[in-house]
């Protein structure tokens, strides 16, 4: 650590302001969403879990652990969204071929078709809220929060900014975040 990071330098107010700060974005870009997932029937974590499918490319599947890490969910928590996905046809469980004792969950074709609306409808909504922010202003937020989940995130954060993925299916490799 140098002298210029938060916990060397003492400064308490800044630690919390910035985390005061990050909550209230949260709290408002979720409300900006909200009549989004209001009308597909969806909570915010079972958006979330659709999108992580979704940019995971074809055959849009992952393992509940991979799921639990880039979404910062419980085990619990997951199985639980995971539960209320697959009652709607949107997700199922396959075997894990490389580990008998595991599976994976996958999008159905139903939950292809889902995710690509909602995240669709999603990204519109957020485009909407943002557009009183100068693009190089969160062009320069993006790049510090990069900054800032690189130094205190010891699990590979990866941003869908950098995700392409095209409507056939193929996904581009992700980009270090």
């Amino acid at each position: 650590m140098t002298a210029d990071n938060v916990n060397a330098s003492g400064d308490e107010r800044l630690a919390l302001s910035f985390s005061q700060h990050v909550v209230r974005l949260q709290g408002l870009l979720e409300q900006a969403i909200a009549p989004t997932l209001a009308a597909q029937s969806l909570t915010s974590a079972e958006l979330d879990v659709l999108g992580a499918l979704r940019s995971a490319g074809s055959p849009y599947q992952l393992r509940p652990k991979e799921l639990t890490t880039r979404l910062l969910l419980t085990t619990g928590g997951l199985s639980n969204v995971l539960r209320r996905l697959d009652a709607r046809g949107l997700v199922h469980r396959v075997p894990d071929p490389s580990d008998g004792r595991s599976h994976n969950v996958r999008l159905t074709p139903v939950g292809v078709a889902a995710a690509r609306a909602a995240t669709s409808s999603a990204t519109t909504a957020l485009q909407r809220f943002l557009s009183v922010v100068p693009t190089a202003t969160l062009e320069d937020a993006l790049r510090q929060l990069h900054s800032i989940l690189g130094a205190v995130d010891d699990a590979p954060y990866v941003p869908l900014v950098s995700r392409n993925v095209p409507e056939g299916g193929a996904s581009a490799h992700r980009t270090a975040g």
